[in-house]
């Protein structure tokens, strides 16, 4: 991937939020490194600090965690243009509990902590853009969690199936069990429903 291609992408994603100038934008985009993660490789093993802040170019990533038995529960898919941090980790200075993995050979646009202050520190509007960003991230955390409380396992799955139709097509189905708190015999019922009620 060239620079040309990552300042453009980038300057894309900062003008969701904010106005940035073209010349920032190239200033902002050259503290930013490429990474690819392929396939079934890890960007984040539990118990390893999470050493980044940005956004999945290309490709998918899922975020697990697991309990005191080893079983595995589904936290997030990150897609294109998702923005990607285990923040406790990258700002805490803890070891992080969670696992990333890439589902599909994925490319990530990251900076780390040193880089993210700089840009904080001399971008005022690159500011605002980290503060947007993350009340978007608590807001989708707290919209989660009611999701998974105030839904049934069906109406769980009618709502991913409406937010993020293409995930169905691109994540195994016991992962997306597992981000809807149900087991895979039970979304394989809850599918055979839902197309049924179609037909």
């Amino acid at each position: 991937m060239s620079e040309e291609e990552i300042c453009s992408w980038l300057t894309k994603q900062l003008r969701l939020y904010i106005p940035v100038s073209d010349q920032d934008a190239i200033n902002i985009a050259s503290s930013f490194n490429c990474r690819i993660v392929y396939k079934g490789e890890y960007l984040l093993k539990e118990g390893q600090y999470g050493d980044w802040w940005g956004f999945v170019y290309k490709g998918l990533f899922r975020s697990y965690s697991c309990d005191v038995r080893g079983n595995e529960y589904t936290n997030s898919f990150l897609r294109e243009g998702s923005f990607t941090c285990e923040l406790v980790s990258f700002h805490g200075g803890t070891v992080s509990q969670t696992n990333v993995v890439a589902l599909e050979d994925t490319t990530l646009l990251y900076v780390n902590k040193k880089s993210l202050n700089l840009l904080f520190k001399n971008f005022s509007e690159f500011e605002k853009f980290g503060r947007l960003l993350y009340e978007k991230v608590l807001v989708n955390y707290k919209q989660h969690n009611l999701f998974r409380v105030r839904l049934n396992a069906g109406e769980r799955y009618l709502h991913f199936l409406k937010s993020e139709p293409e995930l169905i097509k691109r994540v195994p189905l016991k992962y997306i069990a597992s981000y809807l708190s149900v087991t895979d015999s039970s979304l394989s019922r809850i599918r055979r429903k839902t197309r049924q009620a179609d037909l």
